[in-house]
């Protein structure tokens, strides 16, 4: 039975066509492509490493969380010493990420490492495929874990594992016109299959080689290149939004990675956005390119050191106003300072923090002059601004393919 619809097929002739000529022909496409070769030899002997530590009794927990997770090619990253993968699911420290959300607490990374290391172990020299249903059921060692993290290594090791990511899903997915795959480990081995028969009903030639396919999965995910598996949104994100956001969107580590789910939040929400240091980066990105204003709203031009405000939603004729100050390591009493001088605005004031400031913060809402109006003062975590953002994008989403804005 054919999975692939009879008009599909040209359209998807069509889009590796374009994609064979503009990027894997190119430099760009071509860069990619040796990066598999070299990430194969990488992780094969980091894993040959940990084997032989193992085998000795030695500790291995950072050779698993740094040498064999597959981490973003930032600057963070490369400094410390983790390893970049072409198929990246982690921005930045994983142990702070995953203990931020609550996944993971700092006494049990020796017991997750192991977990991974009996994993990949029972699966790729042992071809155990019930250790991937063992693993994600110890939902003490395996939270947060998804195909997205742990198939990059297998793949590596042996390339009959198959990457599996949100690229590969959304792109077999727009390819059947379904939801066919999904990133549940337990699924893994199904998911394989349905992959290859997809891919051998394509009859591409190009396609033979995976590292290919996997590379026409980022082109066709990429807006910035052919985009079109997700020129809509799709049905997997729609039903598992949030497992997509845990392996997209790292939790705020820091005061920057708070201002830009800050930022992001209120640009899906439909405000005007200002950040006082859009020079500063988080997650690579410069927060110029997503903050929508680069000067204060006009309203609020005289209220003393506005400017400093850390990050301001504003929308025209529209109010209340929310202004927000980021505290992780500076003056609380600054920080309602500043929002106390906006007093006279139309405005909620926003501290966020982490959780541990909480009664610093109640300390100084209750001394003069911000007594009187400690109603207008929020603490939230940093916790609970990445659960709004995630919900803000799960809604943003469902909104588009509802209603087709």
């Amino acid at each position: 039975m054919s999975m692939i619809a009879e008009e599909q097929h040209s359209v998807l002739s069509a889009h590796a066509s374009e994609f064979e000529k503009s990027y894997l022909l190119e430099e760009k496409g071509q860069k990619h492509l040796s990066a598999y070769t070299k990430e194969r030899k990488e992780v094969k002997q980091f894993w040959n490493q940990i084997k032989e530590a193992k085998r000795k009794g030695k500790r291995i927990t950072d050779l698993v969380l740094e040498k064999l997770l597959p981490y973003c090619n930032t600057s963070h990253n490369r400094e410390k010493g983790y390893r970049i993968s072409v198929a990246p699911a982690i921005t930045k420290d994983i142990k702070k990420w995953f203990e931020n959300a609550g996944w993971q607490s700092s006494d049990n990374w020796d017991n997750v490492a192991n977990a991974i290391y009996d994993l990949v172990y029972g699966l790729v020299e042992d071809s155990d495929w019930s250790r991937l249903k063992k693993f994600e059921d110890n939902q003490d060692l395996s939270r947060g874990f998804k195909a997205g993290f742990l198939t990059p290594i297998f793949y590596c090791l042996d390339s009959q594992y198959r990457l599996l990511n949100n690229k590969t899903i959304d792109t077999i997915n727009f390819i059947v016109g379904s939801v066919f795959i999904d990133r549940s480990l337990s699924n893994y081995k199904e998911n394989i299959e349905k992959i290859n028969q997809v891919v051998t009903e394509l009859s591409n030639t190009l396609f033979e080689d995976y590292d290919v396919f996997d590379s026409f999965c980022h082109w066709m995910c990429d807006k910035r290149l052919g985009g079109y598996a997700r020129a809509e949104i799709t049905g997997s994100e729609i039903k598992e939004g949030e497992e997509l956001l845990v392996e997209e969107d790292p939790a705020p580590q820091n005061h920057w990675e708070a201002i830009f789910y800050i930022v992001q939040a209120g640009n899906m929400l439909g405000y005007k956005t200002y950040v006082a240091d859009p020079s500063r980066k988080a997650f690579d990105k410069p927060l110029s390119e997503i903050a929508s204003l680069s000067q204060v709203p006009p309203i609020l031009k005289n209220a003393p050191n506005v400017e400093r405000i850390d990050a301001i939603w504003f929308r025209p004729n529209r109010f209340p106003m929310f202004l927000f100050e980021v505290e992780d390591g500076g003056t609380m009493r600054d920080a309602l300072h500043r929002l106390f001088n906006t007093m006279a605005f139309e405005a909620r004031f926003m501290i966020v923090s982490p959780v541990e400031n909480r009664a610093k913060f109640e300390k100084w809402v209750s001394h003069e002059p911000y007594r009187e109006f400690q109603e207008r003062y929020n603490f939230r975590t940093y916790k609970e601004l990445f659960d709004f953002y995630k919900l803000t994008k799960s809604f943003t989403a469902m909104r588009k393919k509802f209603i087709k804005l």
